[in-house]
């Protein structure tokens, strides 16, 4: 049974039930919308929490309370290609359907369809011109507009501030004028919301297109520096050229250019390549740069990938966090700002410090150990494909240091630190440094999905029991870096045999005497 045959018969099953209820929310929203849709609200005069358990026997599911004073849980459902389905179930919170729509938060989540007449089902879309709509939902879903229903909607629950930016980014949609003024109003509140809500609502207004605008629109809105304190600090803090934005700028502009080489890796997934901003004076690379670059990835887009599917946490891949490293990469530039006598703008160790950022941020917003160690060595070693280019080629040698620190995220540095490139070189390209760039991303890649087992990690010749019975070693730090400074020798072609590997460790011991 397909996702919307699931949902016809959960539709069904609910009015067999006879209890008077209603599909609301976000369901009816994406109905009218035709947007695919895997959650479905339900609202009920009574024995929500007894409806849910009843819909996950029937559908062989789970479910579990959200809030039982307010009888509010959700049902778990899998139709046969273990596509999920979530069906949140809630009892009206007074008395008649029109008030409990009128305490929800934005007219295009404020309609209602009575499940006496609704039908998931092909062919019967002439059911959704019954949608009760007491607040012109309808007409904000064709403005592409996201209005709260009153002006107490921020009070009522301060996370919808976030969820307005959110359903902005998602739905392509613009936040009415006086809606903005509403969140402007309230931003102070937003503190009040548990960490764990923001998160999750920074996660899906990152991860949809044009994520660098949404970040523009999260300060804007006076959001910004209650949810992400370090990119707000950005704001004003000039650079030395060849940038020639301030670091919150060029921030978006990297995260704009990242974005540009996601469209290149999933033509599939929305994401826009960025396009000429003069209102915000930002430049972005030529058009001849991006086919360039299309030409370096192309024979390494089905294993980018495939990298990028890799799961770090909780669900969220690799490719989940690419715009949150781009976002910050440039967080400890504020504090390491300084002055040279002749005016010149340093940020020297600004990595570092934005990697111990990045972990005291990750940690408040409930990040995964696996995520914020993921995200802390981005922004610690973003720098480092660069120095790789400025000697060009980067020797066998360096190439390994570099994946020797970065491990698996080598690839995704690789990536960030050409959108960084990209950022600051956009109005003035130096061609020969742009092509020492693609030629050294094009090394990096090689060398990961082509010759990791030779360049990255190749089999030991020698392990450390054989150093110690070989030179009458005892264990300590010296056999660990022998056998690390060995295998650097094997990835660099100078050793290849056992017989070498010995002799290789011998002139390093005569020579450390």
């Amino acid at each position: 049974m397909s996702i919307s045959g699931l949902q016809n018969q959960v539709i069904a099953f609910i009015r067999a039930s006879g209890v008077p209820a209603w599909l609301v929310g976000g369901y009816v929203r994406d109905r009218l919308l035709g947007r695919p849709t895997h959650d479905m609200d339900v609202v009920v005069t009574e024995g929500a929490i007894r409806l849910a358990r009843a819909l996950a026997r029937q559908f062989d599911g789970a479910s579990f309370v959200l809030d039982e004073e307010r009888d509010m849980a959700r049902a778990i459902l899998r139709d046969e290609g273990d596509q999920p389905l979530d069906v949140d179930v809630a009892r009206l919170r007074v008395a008649e359907l029109p008030g409990d729509l009128a305490l929800r938060d934005f007219t295009i989540n404020a309609m209602a369809v009575d499940i006496a007449v609704a039908l998931a089902t092909p062919g019967q879309e002439d059911v959704w011109s019954q949608v009760i709509d007491p607040f012109d939902g309808r007409g904000d879903l064709a403005a592409g507009l996201v209005r709260a229903v009153g002006e107490g909607a921020f009070r009522d629950d301060p996370l919808r501030l976030l969820r307005a930016v959110r359903h902005a980014a998602e739905l392509g949609f613009q936040i009415e004028a006086a809606t903005a003024a509403l969140i402007r109003r309230d931003a102070w509140r937003l503190p009040a919301v548990a960490a764990e809500r923001c998160r999750d609502e920074l996660i899906r207004i990152l991860a949809a297109p044009r994520a660098w605008h949404h970040v523009r629109e999260l300060k804007a809105l006076d959001l910004l520096r209650y949810v992400l304190p370090e990119t707000a600090a950005q704001v004003g803090v000039t650079q030395s050229p060849p940038h020639y934005q301030d670091v919150f700028d060029h921030t978006l502009s990297t995260m704009a250019h990242l974005e540009g080489i996601c469209a290149l890796l999933w033509p599939e997934a929305g994401y826009v390549r960025p396009g000429p901003d003069p209102e915000n004076g930002t430049f972005f690379a030529s058009l001849q740069q991006w086919d360039e670059l299309a030409r370096t990835l192309q024979p390494y887009v089905d294993d980018l990938r495939a990298h990028f599917s890799q799961i770090l946490a909780a669900d969220h891949t690799r490719r989940v966090w690419l715009p949150w490293a781009a976002l910050a990469h440039d967080w400890g530039k504020p504090a390491m700002r300084s002055v040279t006598a002749d005016g010149r703008i340093r940020f020297l160790g600004h990595e570092h410090w934005g990697a111990l950022l990045v972990d005291r941020r990750g940690q408040a917003l409930r990040l995964a150990s696996a995520e914020i160690a993921y995200l802390a060595q981005m922004v610690n070693l973003h720098m480092r494909p660069g120095f790789l280019a400025h000697e060009y080629p980067p020797t066998l040698r360096a190439v390994y240091r570099f994946f020797r620190d970065a491990g698996t995220t080598g690839p995704d540095c690789a990536l960030l630190s050409l959108a960084d490139h990209m950022a600051y070189r956009a109005p003035s390209p130096d061609p020969t440094r742009w092509q020492q760039r693609l030629g050294t991303t094009r090394m990096l890649l090689d060398v990961f999905f082509r010759q990791r087992a030779e360049r990255i990690e190749p089999a030991p010749l020698l392990d450390g029991r054989q150093l110690m019975i070989a030179f009458g070693l005892e264990p300590g730090p010296q056999v660990g870096e022998l056998l690390e400074g060995l295998r650097e020798a094997q990835a660099v072609g100078e050793v290849s045999t056992p017989e070498q590997a010995l002799a290789w460790v011998a002139a390093r011991i005569k020579g450390d005497r």
